[in-house]
């Protein structure tokens, strides 16, 4: 690989040869945009990356040339590139001009940025009255190709990796859909000023078709299963302090830290560092956070509320009116929807596990003021969502093991989303089928998704269809025995 400027740009030439001997040389530029096709903005880094996958591929037969970027047409009149269009749209979506609402969340914007990083090395450079229905359909055929070379050169055992170096993975269909979608509203735009007469993205040989998943929810038994499992789970990890006998420092440490005293508060009444601090702590028997897991708390809330999984980590102890005259309930402030801003009402068994938690973080010295997160980190900072995945595995493997003793299934692969899909379907039966409250209680925009978990309770209704008439034959059965027996 060398580095050198071709025309005033700077680059990368990476040049081998394929299994038959013959060269190749492939360019790519640090400077965006880039009409070659390479997508520019690549570094020293990521050109090396490129460069050992190309020759793993070579080496396990799997490498073939890049097809040629389609070129513009000889333009009518001055339109701009797909790339100055599509990120003038993004800034759009982000300060609100385009769309009804004041502006895109960071996280919307963030997926629309993954999915512009695949579409500008084929599209940028092109202006976009040139993307025509031919180059679109290209490029679907480009991206599930890739996505099937890049499976089969993993299941041959080839070290991929990505621009950071990270192992590489193949988009799934349902991420190549993503980036169509994207096409089509970028272009949709397009067509409104003019620059397209039809949007070529939006073709019916443009579709894919994705395999809608499986989407579970626990029974009531399997749901209380959990629960034990979960609380059995935080009770084993009380811990005790532990008498021994203790330093002058040690003592001090102890007193300051009845008194409410966090860790990193301590370290700096006594002029010691924290790691000497948490030795101390370990003396006592006690460490700031040690006895502190949530997950009975976790499940409670997202299977007896029905919070998100970003609602739960943001909620706040202020939040709690655990003894409203008008019943125990929390506010969610911040939701991915405006109907997601609302009232939660609590049962009494999840005030009581709230109560408990709370008693948690007091022992565990972690912060327990208003603006402290109700579930937070050991560390007292917000919790990521991804560690409620953690929680929610914890406990089902516990819960399975004690259902395994007993003889019964074991539950379903869950996850917080399927707590959430839980609480929908407990609450539509304990509340005779009130579709409009749930929806108040999930913050539910439309009831698409209320409705189709009413849909599989119905179906589970049907269930009894078949006892039903079993039950009946067994009647009749019976009636034509009295018969016989009274002749």
């Amino acid at each position: 690989m060398e580095v050198r400027d071709c025309a005033d740009e700077p680059g990368f030439v990476l040049r081998f040869s394929d299994r038959d001997g013959t060269p190749h040389r492939i360019v790519l530029h640090s400077r965006r945009p880039c009409g070659c096709g390479c997508g520019g903005g690549w570094d020293e880094r990521g050109a090396g990356t490129h460069l050992h996958n190309t020759l793993a591929l070579i080496h396990a037969g799997l490498w073939r040339p890049a097809a040629p970027t389609p070129t513009a047409r000889r333009r009518r009149r001055q339109t701009p590139s797909f790339e100055r269009f599509a990120r003038a749209w993004l800034q759009a979506k982000r300060n609100g001009t385009l769309g009804p609402s004041s502006g895109i969340a960071d996280k919307t914007a963030d997926a629309y940025q993954w999915a512009l990083g695949h579409l500008l090395p084929f599209f940028g450079h092109l202006p976009v009255s040139d993307i025509t229905p031919e180059l679109c359909l290209e490029f679907k055929a480009l991206q599930l190709r890739r996505a099937r070379d890049v499976r089969v050169a993993l299941a041959a055992g080839v070290d991929l990796r990505d621009r950071s170096g990270r192992r590489a993975k193949p988009l799934s269909p349902s991420s190549v859909k993503k980036l169509i979608d994207l096409l089509g509203t970028v272009l949709d735009e397009a067509v409104h000023d003019g620059f397209l007469p039809s949007n070529p993205a939006r073709a019916r040989r443009m579709r894919i078709k994705i395999r809608r998943p499986a989407r579970s929810a626990l029974e009531i038994d399997e749901f209380a299963a959990l629960l034990d499992a979960a609380t059995a789970l935080d009770r084993e990890a009380r811990s005790t302090m532990v008498p021994r006998k203790l330093s002058l420092t040690t003592r001090r440490v102890e007193q300051l830290l009845q008194r409410g005293r966090r860790p990193s508060q301590i370290a700096a009444d006594l002029t010691l560092a924290r790691s000497t601090v948490s030795w101390h702590l370990r003396r006592l028997g006690v460490m700031s956070g040690q006895g502190y897991v949530a997950r009975r708390v976790v499940c409670e809330l997202l299977g007896r509320a029905g919070l998100r999984s970003s609602e739960l980590c943001g909620l706040r102890i202020g939040d709690l009116r655990l003894d409203a005259p008008a019943g125990a309930h929390l506010r969610i402030r911040e939701s991915k929807t405006e109907a997601g801003v609302r009232e939660v009402q609590l049962s009494p068994a999840l005030v009581d596990a709230i109560r408990d938690h709370l008693e948690r973080l007091r022992a565990a010295h972690l912060p327990d003021g208003s603006d402290a997160f109700l579930v937070p980190s050991t560390k007292g900072t917000r919790l990521d969502t991804r560690r409620l995945r953690v929680f929610v595995a914890a406990a089902r493997e516990r819960a399975n093991e004690a259902r395994e003793r007993d003889g019964l299934p074991q539950l379903p692969p869950i996850t917080p989303h399927a707590l959430r899909r839980t609480y929908v379907s407990i609450a539509l039966v304990a509340n005779g089928f009130d579709v409009k409250w749930v929806m108040g209680q999930v913050g539910h925009a439309d009831s698409r998704m209320t409705l189709e978990v009413y849909a599989q309770l119905m179906r589970r209704v049907r269930r009894e269809h078949g006892v039903n008439f079993d039950r009946l034959v067994r009647e009749a059965r019976a009636e034509a025995a009295l018969l016989v027996d009274s002749a």
